[in-house]
């Protein structure tokens, strides 16, 4: 072979070459998008339905007042929720209304435990014991994206309570009834 035929080969080969090595190079692409949507979800759940029954049990002396403080509901109630908020600075709370009269002299209360279960993300922390009433009164604030868990024993434990004013008037307003209320829990953005 001559000094021509191999400086010929060489180049050949160096073209060859440098188009098989820039051939892996060469790169190409696609967007990927996803989209999460924002999730305000609510329930309440326990072991059976989702009544709660106080009774109050009638004084054993004659002479002797009716005590409230010793009425247990008869079981637990969890509060369950998802949410998925539209920025980190978004924040959601739960509101509880009462729909219904009590008698004059009467509160109701409930009080929402800290978070308990299988729950992940900003969970939301509870208020202090609240007197329902008309009015929307926060029982939860501050929570983001997050989900409590499904079912009993995760998210919240509402723990009710009857309370009675002592005054002359309420005591004299008492009267045997069953009286049924509803409590309305809403999810709803921090406004």
């Amino acid at each position: 072979m001559n000094f021509r035929s191999t400086i010929i080969i060489l180049i050949t080969l160096g073209v060859f070459m440098s188009k098989w090595g820039h051939g892996q190079n060469n790169q190409t692409n696609h967007k990927v998008i996803f989209e999460i949507p924002e999730v305000a979800l609510i329930g309440l759940v326990s072991n059976g339905d989702n009544h709660i029954n106080l009774i109050a049990s009638a004084p054993n002396e004659a002479g002797s007042r009716i005590e409230l403080a010793k009425v247990k509901q008869n079981k637990e109630v969890w509060l369950n929720y998802s949410s998925i908020i539209n920025s980190h600075s978004h924040r959601r709370k739960v509101v509880a209304v009462l729909q219904g009269e009590l008698p004059q002299g009467l509160r109701l209360t409930v009080k929402a435990s800290p978070a308990a279960g299988r729950g992940k993300g900003k969970l939301g922390s509870p208020s202090d014991r609240i007197n329902l009433n008309t009015e929307p009164t926060e029982i939860i604030s501050d929570i983001g994206s997050c989900y409590t868990g499904m079912g009993p024993n995760n998210g919240h434990l509402l723990s009710y309570r009857l309370e009675r004013d002592d005054s002359d008037e309420a005591v004299a307003n008492l009267s045997e009834n069953q009286i049924s209320l509803n409590v309305i829990y809403t999810l709803s953005d921090n406004n």
